[in-house]
């Protein structure tokens, strides 16, 4: 049931799709971006973003505060008046009235003045650091989305993020005067538009933003595309932006409007949830630019794509080349060719402590001691009469279990005189075969080696006297 469920859902979306294709194509696009987004990292990035723009907000302010002090002359002095209302009132709606009073209001007061150089230096100094960092972060997202990340340098992209952080102070300097002093300019120069000015007022604010987010686009790509392909992102930015900051309003009103738990540091967090939902949009718009292009890609980004595609798979080869020279320049891997040696390498391999059971026979092909270890480590039976667990090593006698002296009584462990070996004219007999399984005891064995074949006994010399026979085999004397 649920799958004949599934296969009509499938077939009424490709119904769906060919039946409305550029809605179809829409919804790839989303689904793509969203890919994107949680590809490329875009949340941690944004948090890393409003941290440094943290950082750098308020020597950025004071910066541009000193350099407006230091402008009176040009920009008049009710001019700067006005700006120092518009900062306190921004200042206001983050901090407290006694903050505001107390620190910021003499602070600005100071650098319009004409604050140290030397103060100023340093203030400046350390904004250009943590402001070009923050630059540095939307730079390399957005080149990261569009995956052209190869094209540009480290080097390069620093300081591209410099030059584009004094360009977005230039714009901030130049911007500022006229959206707080233009307005009752225009009104004192066209007083029939003192009803319609307030409505023009934010729309342009809206649109020189929506131009500074294209821009930094723009500036952020390593191929050049018309600016009218970067626009869909930047207006998405800016919905997302205005959308965010009305939601972050309400949460910031229901929770530091009353009692809050975090006490002082309400406002700096006010800010930094402010700056990570500015990055935040400015990224999403990045990465839906990103995928546009992907979808349906302009000459000169296919062609870059191209040719990253060609360097990766040029250093992936040249990577194979040199593994396959030093596998080649290190010489053949010998392989064992006897069936025991493999057997012991692969015990050794497994665990099974080849070494162990081989023990001293597996260098001098003697594998009775082997054998006797392995019986005796899994509880067998040493009986002293058992030849079993011995093996022949020479032309006919048998070798003493370990343990036993060479020639001592099996009974007694006494030492005895050694039995002389009466002589065999028809030499030494065969070799006695493999011992006989038995049932009541396991064997762990190992594969035996060849024996060496024995070697010829001597000829008995002619002359030479015939050793006495033993007294087992002599005749009873008479009496």
């Amino acid at each position: 049931m649920l799958k004949r469920a599934a296969r009509d859902t499938v077939a009424w979306a490709d119904h769906w799709c060919q039946a409305h294709p550029r809605t179809a194509r829409v919804g790839v696009l989303v689904g793509r971006t969203a890919r994107t987004t949680a590809r490329t990292r875009v949340v941690g990035l944004a948090a890393e973003s409003a941290f440094f723009s943290l950082l750098s907000l308020p020597a950025l302010l004071l910066g541009l505060v000193g350099t407006l002090g230091h402008l009176r002359p040009v920009l008049g002095t009710g001019t700067v008046l006005e700006i120092r209302v518009w900062l306190l009132d921004l200042a206001a709606t983050v901090l407290t009235a006694d903050t505001v009073d107390s620190i910021v209001a003499p602070l600005v007061d100071e650098f319009l003045a004409g604050a140290e150089t030397g103060l100023l230096s340093v203030t400046f100094l350390i904004s250009l650091w943590s402001g070009s960092r923050a630059m540095n972060v939307f730079i390399d997202a957005i080149t990261i989305a569009y995956g052209l990340d190869e094209l540009r340098g480290y080097v390069r992209q620093r300081v591209l993020a410099f030059v584009a952080y004094l360009g977005g102070l230039l714009f901030v300097l130049a911007v500022l005067p006229v959206l707080v002093a233009g307005p009752d300019l225009v009104h004192r120069l066209l007083p029939a538009t003192v009803g319609y000015l307030n409505l023009a007022y934010w729309p342009t604010v809206g649109g020189l933003s929506t131009l500074a987010v294209a821009l930094l686009y723009v500036l952020s790509t390593p191929v050049r595309t018309p600016l009218w392909r970067y626009l869909p992102g930047a207006l998405v930015a800016m919905a997302v932006l205005l959308a965010g900051s009305v939601l972050l309003r309400l949460y910031l009103d229901a929770s530091f409007g009353q009692v809050t738990i975090y006490g002082s540091l309400s406002a700096p967090i006010a800010i930094l949830a402010w700056l990570w939902l500015m990055a935040l949009a400015v990224l999403i718009g990045s990465a839906l630019n990103a995928e546009i292009d992907a979808m349906w890609p302009t000459p000169r980004t296919a062609a870059a794509r191209a040719r990253i595609a060609a360097r990766r798979h040029a250093r992936a080869r040249a990577l194979v080349d040199r593994r396959e020279a030093a596998l080649r320049s290190a010489g053949p891997v010998p392989e064992p060719d006897d069936e025991q040696e493999i057997t012991a390498r692969m015990r050794r391999l497994l665990g099974w402590g080849g070494d162990r059971y081989l023990g001293t026979g597996r260098d001098t092909g003697d594998a009775g001691d082997a054998d006797a270890v392995t019986r005796a480590d899994h509880g067998a039976d040493t009986r002293a009469g058992d030849d079993a667990d011995t093996r022949t090593g020479d032309g006919g006698g048998a070798r003493p279990r370990s343990g036993t002296a060479p020639g001592a009584d099996a009974g007694t462990g006494t030492a005895a005189a050694p039995a002389p070996v009466a002589d065999d004219p028809a030499g030494p007999g065969p070799a006695p075969g493999p011992e006989p399984a038995d049932p009541g005891r396991p064997r762990h064995r190992m594969p035996e080696q060849p024996d060496t074949p024995p070697a010829p006994a001597a000829e008995p010399d002619a002359g030479a006297t015939p050793p006495p026979a033993p007294e087992r085999d002599r005749p009873p004397a008479s009496s």
